[in-house]
């Protein structure tokens, strides 16, 4: 059987073609057709696969079956010979991204040796992994503006094939392991590749390289990046969310990092002040409960159910009853979604609260646990807060 001619491999701006419809398949989603040739990219080497219309039909997706190209649609309605329309607004954007990875991916090489062991092409954005996680925040600058650069310059990018033998002859940033003749794209004087996705036809309309964020882990450093149209409205989304922040602060946009990074620390204090006041409160509650609270041999009992806008204070509150001069097991229940519970004593007092927690929640439901001394749970039935405190007292020695 003849491999399917793959037009893109010589022409990633042919939009429109004609091909033989050479068998069909059954596929879970509709269809798998097969042509004898195609302008439809299949998803590989972390570019995502076309879409598009072929016969009348859309394209759902398209895969690479080695000499094979299968193009999934809804129904194989089709005859002898289609015409094939490839969706070119996301066509053109894979275009931008992957020869903007290939310039991003020699710069980096060119900047520090860094290699690009991986390459991923999302929705939103893409990445590649460089095989060094001690990629700095200066070289990750120099590479981003030596990239542009190139983009600027509008450098012819060139799409050509060798012999295996004569490739490997070649300076090519990345050794190749395929067989037979080998595609090649070259940007003019800075980068030579094998690799068989679509690319533009010059730097210039890459757009802009623009890196978003990166991350280092197990020996890699990961960069995520933007290329062309993405670079433009993630730029737009950017202005947007600055200049609603600025408005909410009054300022100019120049002005709120800085304002952001006081509003933070003033924050930071109010939090602070706020947790000390809570503490005070549970303080003064636990002490006024404990006054209140029956004894039980020799043991005072604090049994109470909170509304869930007390919720904060409800394990300090458990904690100071514990603190309080003389024997003490506290038993509080908190309001709300989800509920909580939170039993402690004494130390060294004379029930095991973690089995306490554990019969309790066995018989109302919940998860939680604890050690001897305090022990907590939550997702009671609210309307059973109370029955389980009660049940837990009965359990107390």
């Amino acid at each position: 059987m003849a491999a399917c001619e793959r037009l893109y491999y010589t022409d990633c701006y042919l939009k429109e073609f004609s091909a033989r419809v050479v068998r069909t398949e059954t596929d879970s989603r509709g269809a798998r057709v097969y042509l004898d040739r195609t302008a439809f990219y299949p998803e590989s080497g972390g570019q995502p696969s076309d879409r598009g219309v072929l016969g009348g039909i859309a394209v759902l997706d398209v895969v690479d079956e080695e000499d094979d190209v299968a193009h999934i649609l809804e129904s194989a309605r089709l005859p002898e010979t289609v015409a094939g329309n490839v969706g070119w607004e996301r066509r053109f954007d894979h275009m931008q991204q992957h020869t903007g990875q290939h310039i991003l991916s020699a710069a980096f090489e060119h900047v520090g040796g860094y290699e690009t062991v991986s390459f991923h092409m999302g929705a939103e954005s893409s990445t590649i992994d460089l095989d060094s996680e001690r990629v700095g925040a200066k070289q990750t600058e120099e590479a981003e503006e030596l990239a542009n650069r190139v983009v600027f310059e509008n450098r012819a990018v060139r799409i050509f094939f060798r012999p295996l033998a004569e490739a490997q002859q070649l300076e090519l940033r990345k050794p190749t392991l395929r067989a037979g003749a080998i595609r090649l794209v070259e940007v003019a004087e800075f980068d030579l590749s094998a690799c068989g996705g679509t690319h533009v036809s010059a730097s210039g309309a890459v757009g802009m390289i623009c890196i978003r964020k990166v991350d280092r882990a197990k020996g890699l450093t990961r960069v995520e990046f933007v290329c062309g149209g993405r670079a433009l409205r993630r730029a737009r989304q950017d202005f947007s969310i600055l200049t609603e922040a600025a408005r909410l602060f009054s300022t100019g946009l120049d002005n709120v990092p800085e304002l952001i990074a006081k509003q933070a620390q003033d924050l930071r204090e109010v939090g602070k002040s706020l947790q000390c006041l809570v503490e005070d409160l549970a303080q003064m509650e636990a002490a006024r409960l404990w006054e209140l609270a029956p004894e039980k041999s020799g043991v005072r009992v604090v049994q109470s159910v909170l509304e869930a806008a007390e919720g904060k204070k409800a394990k300090l509150i458990a904690h100071a009853v514990a603190k309080q001069p003389g024997r003490g097991v506290a038993l509080i229940a908190v309001k709300g979604a989800p509920t909580a519970v939170f039993f402690a004593q004494t130390p060294g007092g004379g029930a095991n609260l973690s089995d306490v927690m554990k019969q309790a929640l066995a018989r109302f439901g919940g998860k939680g646990g604890g050690a001897r001394d305090f022990a907590q749970g939550g997702g009671l039935p609210e309307d059973q807060l109370e029955a389980a405190l009660n049940f837990a007292q009965s359990l107390l020695p």
